[in-house]
């Protein structure tokens, strides 16, 4: 490492990509192509979940493929739930999306696109008629969906109190609902067909994605599924729910309290079919990001170059496992606190991947054998576990002639300590050799062996260095 990293930091801009799929590290492209020819397809239309967990890549993915689509000649939306859940209703908003998109088409005329605003401004009035009038005549306090939602379930529990008190303007609004149902229902037929024929006019499906669903409220993103299904479940129109299911489910769970054994089959009725990210080789998963990353804070000069402490790193990451936002998170924690010291930057950067780190022999084996594995290609059994990491070295400089192992080389001597000092007598000559080795890997002067983690927790935790004191 240089005296002085250079950080190579440029901010990953998705709202104007120029390049679909341009710093690809999890080779994203294949699914993004197969996905492609599985929606042009879709002639009839679909309603498809992207699943994949927090942190995992899904608004890159959505939003490269987004880009990927247009260059195909696709229509396509995005939409961010997240930051339109303040709406009362999700309706409208699609709507106006997908009439955005027909403007934009040089398949649909602008006439046709003022029948589907008529035909839309219908049914917005049909769903929006009497639930605002019913809410403020009987004093009930909403905003937005969420507290129609609560004025719903107020009328539900107090319907015969609430039942004598509303007033004749409430009674007759209900009366007029229920004589217009079916001119409603017209409204409803005639909104989808239209919507049918303007659709059939695409050459190719428009694409409708709707990311960050998991983040929206719960009662939001539960509307808006039912709205896509009710009322825009039409040919040629691919809706792509953008999500982490499990935690869209556990917080629809939360709110409404439904049991956690539905295990999401409500959602499984509006959704046709659900992607998951494939999941990839492990040492091939984190390879290029991890080089990624470490170019950006300057620990490598490029992202060809490997040493001793990107492969740390790599043991480190295929112990922990962490998805490819933690993993970015732990290397800018690290970056924060550099100490431009390789041996002591090896010890920082392990604590901060996994807080249970151990300078022992049992922990380094732990580490070590994953990563020895991929090199080798081959399993280790328990009888070939000793001296692990001086293996590890060797097959290092043998394939990719890496020489500065720092961590290592501390792992293969406390090997030895293990062997050489194995008697009660012996101990008080082991804690000195233990501080010896110790010393170019803490943030401080030792006072015991014993310390070495602990002084360089407390250096994360506050980003001081303090002397410890011997005690007395």
């Amino acid at each position: 490492m240089n005296e002085l990293s250079q950080l190579n930091w440029n901010r990953t801009n998705l709202d104007n990509i120029e390049e679909a799929w341009k710093g690809d590290l999890w080779d994203r492209k294949r699914l993004g192509v197969q996905l492609t020819n599985y929606v042009d397809r879709l002639q009839c239309g679909a309603v498809l979940a992207l699943d994949a967990r927090w942190g995992e890549g899904k608004t890159w993915f959505v939003k490269h493929w987004k880009k990927h689509l247009e260059d195909e000649k696709h229509s396509v939306i995005y939409l961010d739930a997240f930051a339109n859940d303040y709406l009362d209703d999700p309706f409208l908003t699609i709507a106006s999306e997908i009439s955005h998109a027909f403007k934009e088409s040089d398949e649909i005329n602008n006439q046709d696109i003022d029948d589907f605003n008529s035909k839309t401004a219908s049914v917005l009035i049909s769903l929006a008629a009497i639930l605002p009038v019913i809410a403020a005549k009987a004093g009930l306090h909403w905003i937005g969906l969420g507290g129609a939602g609560e004025a719903v379930q107020e009328l539900y529990k107090n319907g015969e109190e609430l039942y004598d008190s509303v007033s004749d303007e409430i009674t007759a609004k209900v009366k007029e609902h229920i004589e217009n149902h079916q001119i409603e229902k017209e409204s409803v037929r005639d909104f989808k067909n239209e919507l049918a024929q303007l659709a059939k006019k695409l050459d190719k499906p428009l694409v409708f994605i709707i990311d960050e669903l998991d983040r929206c409220r719960p009662d939001f993103a539960i509307r808006l599924i039912e709205r896509i299904k009710h009322f825009f479940d039409i040919p040629k129109i691919v809706f792509i729910l953008v999500m982490n299911k499990p935690q869209l489910i556990q917080s629809v769970h939360s709110l409404y309290g439904y049991a956690v054994e539905t295990n999401g089959d409500y959602f499984e009725k509006f959704i046709d079919f659900t992607i998951k990210f494939p999941q990839l080789n492990a040492i091939r998963n984190y390879e290029m990001l991890l080089k990624e990353q470490l170019f950006r804070i300057g620990e490598i000069v490029d992202q060809d170059h490997v040493s001793g402490f990107y492969f740390w790193i790599l043991a480190l990451q295929l112990y922990k496992n962490y998805n490819s936002r933690e993993l970015i998170r732990k290397i800018n924690q690290f970056a924060l606190l550099k100490s431009n010291n390789l041996n002591k930057d090896m010890i920082l950067i392990a604590i901060i991947f996994d807080n249970d780190f151990q300078v022992t022999v049992k922990y380094f084996r732990k580490i070590l054998k994953t990563l020895l594995e991929n090199i080798l290609g081959d399993i280790i059994n328990r009888n070939n576990e000793d001296y692990i990491a001086r293996n590890l070295m060797s097959s290092l400089k043998e394939k990719y002639g890496v020489s500065s192992l720092g961590i290592l080389e501390l792992a293969d001597q406390l090997e030895n300590f293990a062997k050489q000092y194995t008697t009660s007598g012996q101990m008080d000559e082991k804690e000195s050799a233990l501080l010896d080795l110790y010393s170019d890997y803490s943030v401080t002067k030792l006072c015991k062996s014993d310390d070495l983690v602990t002084t360089w927790k407390n250096y994360i935790e506050s980003g001081f260095i303090s002397e410890m004191q011997p005690k007395s």
